[in-house]
């Protein structure tokens, strides 16, 4: 639901890797955990990321609204980046401001596009997730997934998981349609490809429209919509590079506490998805906490699971 129309899409994007330093396991660098108490690890080192039962895929979950409770009313911050940019640092520096943590769906071809590299933005893909927020999926080219081909959606989910990874380290298993568009065989598909929940939302900003309805878009528009329709485990739909957008994120933000909300990310409303056992290869400058993060484990389930 980006205010800008669909481009094109671009043939065949390749998701081009972080370069990084091969390392020799023989030499067993240590790489400092962010925990004083946790175990050491070594590049070259083999981990054990501990599965769950029952790992089979099942079609994606469709998710409005968050399903596990907090200890209090709960509520998440949730952003889609489609084509505009400019506003993702004032949009952070606020979230930082205010110590709330927002959940993002990035069209992948912002994150990069190796054929026009100008119009992508892998840096500020990358300060979102060292900020402390988590990465969702927004698709590779923002289509209405229903009028694809079963071989067109998988390439369309394939290719931008493997962007989202390759630039921000972290594999996203969050799902948000483009145009909240989805039908059962998306859904089918989206679970075998690793994304147990399709995120949608309870509360629609209409941040990315000029008008609504014969009424015009603006910051006290947005900020009453959220206030007057705010419910426990809520999901608030905005976008990177709505024009009202960081002007009302304080207003919200506040008006909000006042009415006994905490914020969390979408992931932490939802239980842990299934996962089958994965062994990991420890790369230069891993922690246990990073490749936790990745996987959706904790660091105590790697330490138990390989009884470091």
């Amino acid at each position: 639901m980006d205010p800008e129309p669909d481009p094109e899409p671009d043939p065949k994007p390749e998701p081009q890797p972080e370069n990084q330093p091969e390392t020799d396991s023989r030499k067993e660098v240590p790489v400092p955990e962010e925990r004083p108490s946790a175990p050491i690890i070594y590049p070259g080192q083999r981990l054990v990321i501990p599965g769950t039962h029952d790992a089979t895929p099942s079609p994606s979950r469709v998710i409005s609204q968050g399903t596990v409770e907090g200890k209090s009313k709960q509520i998440a911050l949730t952003f889609d980046s489609g084509w505009l940019y400019e506003e993702t640092l004032p949009l952070l520096k606020v979230l930082d401001q205010q110590g709330v943590k927002a959940t993002f769906f990035p069209r992948a071809l912002w994150v990069y596009n190796k054929d026009k590299p100008a119009s992508s933005y892998p840096d500020l893909a990358r300060e979102i997730v060292k900020r402390g927020h988590t990465m969702g999926n927004h698709s590779l080219t923002h289509p209405d997934m229903r009028n694809l081909s079963e071989k067109e959606i998988r390439y369309e989910i394939k290719e931008s998981t493997a962007i989202i990874k390759n630039i921000t380290g972290v594999r996203p298993y969050l799902f948000r349609p483009p145009y909240g568009a989805y039908d059962p065989r998306v859904l089918k598909i989206l679970g075998e490809e690793g994304y147990p929940y399709t995120i949608m939302w309870t509360i629609d900003t209409h941040d990315w429209a000029s008008e609504m309805r014969g009424q015009k878009v603006t910051e006290d528009y947005i900020v009453k919509r959220v206030l007057d329709n705010a419910t426990n485990n809520g999901i608030v739909l905005m976008h990177i590079g709505g024009k009202y957008t960081v002007g009302a994120l304080p207003r919200i933000i506040k008006g909000l506490r006042a009415k006994g909300y905490t914020f969390t990310t979408v992931d932490k409303m939802l239980p842990p998805p299934k996962r089958e056992q994965y062994i990991y290869t420890v790369k230069s400058g891993d922690t246990l906490y990073r490749i936790a993060q990745n996987y959706g484990v904790t660091v105590e389930e790697i330490i138990k699971a390989n009884n470091l």
